[in-house]
């Protein structure tokens, strides 16, 4: 370790405090900006938006997606929504099965946007074509993630309280879809640094000090509920080795993504073997190594045992 990294955490965890307080202030900003402009009531028409270069261009768009979420690179993504409920909302799930063999609809709040519940592709028949999900009255948003999509996808009609409310969508999504995440690079700047400068000190020092129900809701606002996830930080011309389990793979879907310091996309892949070393960081960032179960047997289950080592590459 060089001196500087030895002395790194007297000014990175200060400043990451900082940041802290300053992303909840920005978070807190938005959703007043959203409450004014979307106001709380049944007027607003639900509508379905995929996460995509259009669906980034907004600066606050792109803004609030960076206070709030940690890119899941691996999937196609789109959010619906804000619905009105006063008992369930219906989804179409026999689009989901069409679109995708692994998929997942999470209700949140649209309030906070904390997870309520959700329903995926392991645990939903394939020939099922509806499915119900109980709610208490409220304003609710449904996002779906599909896996290995096809093209096109066909983003679900939902029905709330009975009544049809959004109709479903034909998108046409090529398997390189989720390449408009390598543009947004070009879109750092002091802001994001400022907004997401807490995470890498969160990781490196305060992962194993901190509770670490803190640091997985702080680092991962809206996870996957299906998902096991493992994550840490990697200072400048470090890699991480990965060691699986034997038949990991067999059961459960690896995706691997990297991240720069400010948290916008650097790299992303599936892992296919049992040990895998990464390229050396050409800056400080952070990673999150997800992994997916493949049958409904693994839901629930104790998370793997993946080891993880970190070393040093000279650039």
């Amino acid at each position: 370790m060089s001196v500087s990294s030895r002395f790194a955490p007297l000014w990175d965890v200060p400043l990451g405090l900082v940041s802290f307080g300053f992303s909840r202030l920005v978070r807190s900003g938005l959703t007043l900006i959203s409450r004014y402009y979307n106001p709380n009531d049944a007027k607003a028409t639900a509508d379905w938006q995929v996460v995509s270069t259009q669906f980034l261009g907004s600066p606050v768009k792109l803004l609030w997606t960076m206070s709030r979420a940690r890119w899941n690179l691996h999937a196609l993504i789109a959010i619906a929504g804000p619905f009105t409920v006063q008992s369930s909302l219906t989804l179409d799930v026999s689009s989901l099965w069409q679109s995708a063999p692994s998929w997942t609809a999470v209700v949140y709040t649209l309030k906070g946007y904390k997870t309520i519940t959700s329903l995926g592709s392991l645990t939903t028949p394939a020939d099922q074509t509806t499915a119900t999900i109980e709610l208490p009255p409220g304003r609710y948003l449904v996002g779906v993630r599909h896996y290995d999509w096809r093209d096109p996808v066909q983003l679900p009609a939902i029905a709330v309280d009975g009544t049809p409310t959004l109709a479903s969508q034909t998108l046409a999504a090529p398997p390189d879809f989720n390449q408009f995440y390598r543009e947004l690079a070009s879109r750092r700047g002091w802001l994001y640094s400022a907004l997401n400068f807490y995470v890498y000190p969160l990781l490196r020092w305060g992962k194993g000090r901190l509770p670490e129900p803190f640091v997985k809701s702080t680092f991962l606002p809206v996870p996957n509920p299906e998902t096991h996830f493992f994550y840490g930080a990697l200072d400048r011309g470090e890699r991480l080795t990965l060691d699986l389990p034997a038949d990991l793979l067999t059961t459960h879907s690896l995706y691997f993504s990297l991240y720069s310091r400010d948290c916008f996309p650097h790299d992303w892949y599936p892992i296919r073997h049992d040990h895998h070393t990464t390229a050396p960081m050409p800056e400080q960032g952070v990673y999150i190594l997800r992994v997916h179960p493949k049958t409904p047997e693994w839901l629930g289950a104790t998370p793997p045992r993946v080891k993880f080592v970190v070393s040093s590459s000279p650039l």
